[in-house]
């Protein structure tokens, strides 16, 4: 009897455990207002942002988009925004580092790899005030420096889940 109740309250804090560092119900990042995606111009996007008083700005999060995606991984090159979208559209996590820091995207390289392609983009993009921002469809998870930790959490919370269309990611 003892056994049974040990073993009933280890499961219950393995799943509470993994509940948690799942994300479990909080949300991670910050909302960013959504705008409807079409497959047409204009490319309008909402990237001013106010993170605790200050402003910032980081890459889209919605809005239209081109109707071709862009191709999955790691691209060790500039995400074209207008792609990307569309690629969040379907549930996909982006994510947006400063060019021309070999070492940072080597660390964003490894962490794809790690996690796997599967509805990850990663890719560089200037226009952003922080140092790498991941986004999914209406969150963004913006970092002054690059915290592995919180990104594992954001892709593992958000990947497949967010956007108009996350079903075709999951799917």
């Amino acid at each position: 009897m003892m056994y049974a109740i040990g073993a009933s309250l280890l499961a219950v804090a393995a799943y509470a455990a993994f509940f948690l560092l799942q994300g479990g119900g909080t949300e991670l990042g910050v909302p960013v207002s959504q705008l409807s995606g079409q497959h047409a111009p204009p490319y309008v996007y909402v990237q001013e942002v106010t993170i605790a008083g200050e402003p910032g700005r980081i890459p889209p999060t919605s809005g239209n988009h081109f109707a071709q995606q862009s191709s999955y991984g790691f691209l060790g090159t500039d995400v074209i925004p207008e792609a990307a979208v569309h690629n969040m559209e379907h549930g996909s996590v982006v994510l947006w580092y400063q060019p021309d820091d070999a070492e940072l995207a080597g660390k964003v390289n490894q962490l794809v790899r790690s996690l796997g392609n599967e509805c990850i983009v990663a890719g560089s993009f200037a226009d952003q005030s922080f140092q790498i921002t991941a986004t999914v469809w209406g969150r963004a998870l913006p970092q002054a420096t690059y915290e592995e930790s919180e990104l594992r959490a954001f892709i593992s919370k958000y990947r497949g889940t967010e956007g108009p269309e996350a079903g075709l990611c999951r799917g």
